[in-house]
């Protein structure tokens, strides 16, 4: 896989907005069931991280050499000064336009990540819930692509069925840009949990060009409890891009990215090429020793994006997602592990091995190791292969 050597002055900016918070992490080598009322659990050292859609997903871009743009909401309180501590330790210019607010406290997560399974977390959104609009200051931004992340955990975003979020959508339209979208699981007791979520999803997906969740937020979204299948993620894209998506990402974790689009028209094509267009394949995940799952959704999503306007083909973006995300696994915390991009590349061509999908694939392609293409991929032939050199 080529290395696009795209130079830093063609490079345009992601502006990567939403939810913002610091994740507390207490050292931890325990397991969830040695948890009990009463008792008490010796903890190791604590580590203070980014967390939240914004400064994970903006920080990753920083360490792999991007110059992303941040706009998250933090309280003036201590939480808050952390926050930004914890995020000019990545680089100064990451706060500039970060949002100081006595609106709410800021936003914090404790997150318990024991080695080899996925974490939990108990999260209070604070100063998240104000989020709106207005505090995305477009025409003062110079920016392709406006990520947003974590409407669930946003209550001004999702309440109303996301019109807040299609008002910030709409401006990023009108200021040329692209709009790509992340979520979270909501809480099932909160507010968040018992919103009719696919009302959201047609509410918003029109406005959507990139939609990149994960397979469990997408089944809790759509209220479907099935087990994973290739039938399945077919239906779900289906659905999504009938609502408006226009390219469907899904995060398999262990059994890596599930990619989707069908024939791309609008503002989409200013950054993606032909070959992006009418494709399905899943990406396998990387071979790594898991030390911890935060922010590996966030990760992929920066590879994805970095990807993406350094012009690489679809494969090759999926790829460095899978890639980014397996890196970030490798450590506790949601961005130490990240490296900057030739790592990336070096570590792949190398031989970095794949780890099985454990989805039963009918018909599909295993295309040089890479990827497995669909039989409604455009490059499924053999015959178009060989004609287009794919």
């Amino acid at each position: 896989m080529p290395f696009n050597e795209t130079s830093d002055d063609e490079l345009h900016k992601i502006i990567v907005a939403g939810h913002t918070c610091v994740d507390l992490i207490p050292t931890w080598d325990g397991k969830f069931e040695d948890i009990a009322p009463g008792h008490l659990i010796v903890t190791g050292e604590m580590r203070f991280s980014t967390g939240g859609s914004v400064p994970n997903t903006g920080v990753d871009l920083k360490r792999l050499g991007l110059d992303p743009i941040m706009i998250g909401k933090i309280g003036n309180d201590l939480v808050g000064r952390i926050t930004l501590e914890v995020i000019r330790s990545n680089g100064e210019d990451l706060t500039d336009h970060m949002i100081r607010t006595v609106e709410a406290g800021s936003s914090y997560t404790l997150v318990l990540s024991p080695p080899n399974v996925d974490r939990a977390f108990f999260h209070y959104p604070g100063v998240n819930d104000t989020f709106c609009a207005e505090d995305i200051p477009f025409d003062d931004l110079d920016g392709q692509i406006l990520h947003f992340g974590y409407p669930p955990v946003m209550e001004k975003i999702y309440k109303d069925n996301g019109n807040e979020l299609v008002k910030i959508f709409q401006n990023a339209h009108e200021h040329k840009m692209i709009t790509s979208l992340d979520m979270t699981t909501p809480d099932p007791n909160s507010s968040s949990g018992k919103l009719d979520w696919k009302i959201f999803l047609r509410n918003v997906l029109p406005y959507t060009d990139i939609f990149l969740p994960s397979l469990d937020e997408i089944l809790y979204m759509m209220k479907i409890d099935s087990s994973l299948t290739s039938e399945l993620l077919q239906r779900l894209s289906d659905q999504l891009i009938e609502w408006g998506a226009k390219i469907v990402m899904i995060k398999l974790g262990e059994n890596g990215i599930y990619f989707r689009t069908k024939e791309l028209k609008g503002s989409i094509t200013q950054i993606v090429s032909d070959e992006w267009s009418e494709r399905e394949f899943i990406s396998p995940a990387f071979d790594v020793k898991v030390v911890g799952t935060n922010g590996a959704g966030d990760a992929s999503v920066a590879g994805f994006l970095t990807g993406l306007v350094r012009r690489m083909n679809p494969i090759e973006s999926v790829i460095i997602a899978s890639a980014v995300g397996a890196f970030c696994v490798e450590d506790v915390d949601s961005t130490s592990g990240i490296k900057p991009l030739p790592a990336v590349f070096k570590r792949i061509k190398r031989g970095w091995k794949r780890l099985p999908v454990k989805i039963r694939l009918n018909n599909w392609k295993n295309k040089r190791g890479e990827v497995f293409l669909s039989p409604r991929d455009r490059y499924w032939s053999e015959e178009h292969d060989r004609k287009k050199g794919v």
